[in-house]
């Protein structure tokens, strides 16, 4: 089996993988190293092959096992071509989602909406080129924002609201926060339909639940898209390396 480690600024995902089958996977918090060292070790004997992409300065310590992992970095192998322009630059999740969407809707034009710590939107063409995307703040740094950047505005929590304008300070930034993001994510979608044709969009990340909201087209959710194209480029590189 595959070993699949993907470490954000929020969680640590681990995940086996048979050829392109999920078979379990689980969301530690990143200092719940015990804990991960501990998964792993219960499936020690049938992992073969481990890919850790980190986006963190303080990743999990593997030495313990003598694995020969691939670490995700720009100069790794891919099934699809990086026309990015600082692939040294490029978050892994990005690229990760960019083959992970180009496997799941091959041959075709793709938008993945990533809703994270932060917003990513990335393009994938027919022919198999990564060609970028956009970055935004998500949802909690939103929050975050107003608050630390103005005097009086308080700092909230994420939760579902059911009105079109706020009738106070709170419904006003839960309203705006919400209603920013839904109609950002709208309009960058309307954008690339307008520029790439038969576009098929999909949406992943910890935050794409928290929209019930019916968007201007049909989206296919996969939360398992990230952990999905990091399997899939281990798998690239164990077959032809």
């Amino acid at each position: 089996m595959n070993l699949i480690i993907d470490e954000g600024n929020t969680a640590f995902k681990l995940a086996l993988f048979e050829d392109d089958s999920l078979i379990r996977s689980h969301t530690f918090e990143p200092f719940e190293r015990q804990e991960m060292h501990s998964w792993i070790s219960d499936a020690i004997s049938s992992i073969k092959h481990v890919i850790v992409s980190s986006v963190v300065n303080k990743g999990l310590d593997l030495s313990r096992y003598k694995f020969n992992e691939l670490t995700l970095d720009h100069k790794t192998p891919l099934p699809l071509k990086n026309t990015y322009q600082t692939p040294e630059t490029l978050g892994k999740d990005r690229l990760a989602n960019a083959v992970g969407v180009w496997f799941r809707n091959p041959n075709a034009n793709s938008l993945v909406i990533d809703m994270g710590t932060c917003f990513k939107y990335d393009l994938v063409t027919a022919d198999g080129k990564y060609l970028g995307g956009n970055i935004s703040p998500g949802i909690n740094m939103r929050f975050a924002a107003l608050n630390h950047f103005t005097a009086k505005l308080p700092l909230l929590k994420r939760k579902r609201i059911e009105f079109d304008y706020g009738i106070d300070t709170n419904s006003s930034i839960y309203n705006g926060v919400e209603q920013g993001a839904y109609h950002e994510i709208n309009g960058f979608i309307q954008k690339y339909q307008e520029q790439f044709s038969e576009l098929t969009i999909f949406m992943t990340g910890g935050d794409a639940k928290f929209f019930d909201k019916r968007f201007i087209c049909d989206i296919f959710a996969d939360s398992d898209l990230t952990l999905f194209g990091l399997n899939k480029i281990l798998t690239y590189n164990v077959e032809n390396t």
